[in-house]
């Protein structure tokens, strides 16, 4: 068998074998001093958190027409909408029942789904 000389090596194998692929995807997703820090405090994640910090949209690739109505109804620009998601998409929301990602800022909340489509807005 092949050795490897990686400090992480030993607590991935100490935390479990589902958290040592978790952290290999963070290694590969999140860089290295995320996933060191988290392996030295022994923490685990599941991989499903791997999928959701992976995927969340950093910028809005259409419109419905609800949200397009909403927005007018609100008076919400597009690049009003495109910079609630730029400056927020590290604090968004998941909501695993309607598979949508919410943005809130602070006049602004954006709410859109896995492939970047704004599904709705509002002003707060």
């Amino acid at each position: 068998m092949l050795e490897f000389n990686n400090p992480l090596r030993s607590k991935a194998l100490q935390i479990g074998a589902s958290a040592g692929l978790a952290l290999a995807a963070v290694l590969a997703v999140g860089g290295s001093s995320y996933a060191s820090v988290h392996a030295e405090n022994g923490s685990s994640q599941t991989s499903d958190e791997i999928v959701i910090l992976a995927s969340v949209p950093r910028f809005i690739s259409g419109y419905s027409l609800h949200c397009s109505e909403e927005m007018a109804k609100d008076s919400i620009t597009g690049p009003e909408a495109n910079n609630v998601v730029a400056t927020k998409y590290s604090s968004a929301k998941y909501d695993k029942t309607k598979k949508t990602w919410k943005y809130t800022g602070s006049k602004v909340v954006v709410v859109l789904n896995n492939n970047g489509y704004c599904v709705t807005a509002w002003r707060r």
